[in-house]
């Protein structure tokens, strides 16, 4: 029997990740980086476990990560937003740049949604942090760690313009603890229509292995050019790169006689469960992870990513 979240359903505003069962979900990660991916892993890995079919519409390179935890999962083919970095640290100028295609590509989606909704009987819509990925005829859920994005004053239209995109979806789930947020002011509401569903890493799928043999391990995500900073920065410390393992994406640059896991999230996932040591940006995703794997870390923001520096201030 088959739950169907319609618009004339609408349930109240208490509505919680457990009351999702039976249901076809629709389920879409933003392309910023691979940060959305990985935590929709352990969120897909809930959902199925309460008796959804979950149907993912993603990038192809999005689809390669999720089929190796997933392999009987449905795809639809999707386009990413059209995100362009320059590798200088201003975020808000590389975004201001792309605003209209970005826009664009926000309607055209809106246009989309509806043809898989009818498509694949879908009952229920879950975007990860995409604004137009949401539906006018069913139910559809914003999930996100940032309620309040860290803007400064002067650029207070970015709030607003976010707060708008959040209010037209029916509710909102963060992912995050209600009362010890582990992303600070960023996960604060007030809302009637958001949940606190807690956070959610891929490693909760896996044992903890007794035996960390696995000195310092190093996640280069995010954006490549600012991936391969990162890996710059960290294989020329002499603190870091004597037993140090690269863990990256396969399109970047490593010095020649240092460990590298490409490609396969599987084998990386291998290694960082035997790390001592985990050096890596402070995306939420990373921090959702780290926590769950429980090893040292070292955060080192992205240069103006203002999301990461405060995560990584509140994190040190």
């Amino acid at each position: 029997m088959r739950t169907s979240f319609s618009k004339s359903m609408y349930i109240s505003s208490e509505m919680i990740i457990d009351q999702v069962i039976n249901t076809r979900i629709l389920l879409s990660p933003l392309n910023w980086g691979m940060g959305h991916v990985s935590r929709c892993i352990g969120l897909i890995d809930r959902l199925r476990s309460q008796n959804n079919t979950v149907i993912v519409a993603c990038s192809e390179a999005q689809q390669a990560i999720f089929g190796q935890y997933f392999p009987d999962l449905t795809f639809i083919d999707h386009d990413g937003y059209p995100f362009e970095f320059k590798g200088k640290g201003n975020f808000g100028m590389d975004l201001m740049n792309k605003s209209p295609s970005l826009y664009r590509r926000l309607k055209k989606e809106r246009i989309e949604i509806e043809s898989y909704v009818k498509e694949h009987l879908i009952d229920l819509i879950l975007s990860d942090h995409r604004y137009g990925f949401r539906s006018d005829s069913v139910k559809s859920i914003f999930i996100a760690h940032q309620v309040n994005l860290p803007v400064r004053i002067h650029e207070k239209i970015v709030g607003m313009i976010h707060n708008k995109y959040l209010s037209s979806f029916d509710h909102i789930w963060v992912l995050d603890y209600p009362d010890f947020r582990l992303a600070g002011d960023l996960s604060e509401s007030k809302r009637s229509n958001v949940s606190y569903i807690g956070p959610f890493s891929r490693f909760s799928r896996y044992d903890r292995p007794g035996l960390m043999e696995v000195e310092n391990v190093l996640i280069a995500s995010g954006p490549n050019v600012y991936a391969q900073k990162l890996i710059d920065e960290v294989c020329s410390n002499t603190k870091f790169s004597e037993d140090l393992i690269v863990l990256h994406n396969g399109d970047l640059n490593v010095p020649e006689g240092i460990r590298t896991i490409t490609g396969d999230w599987l084998d990386q996932d291998a290694c960082l469960l035997k790390a001592k040591h985990i050096i890596s940006r402070s995306g939420y995703s990373t921090i959702m992870d780290c926590l769950h794997l429980g090893a040292a870390t070292t955060f080192i923001p992205t240069k103006g990513q203002r999301e990461q520096e405060y995560l990584a201030k509140i994190h040190s």
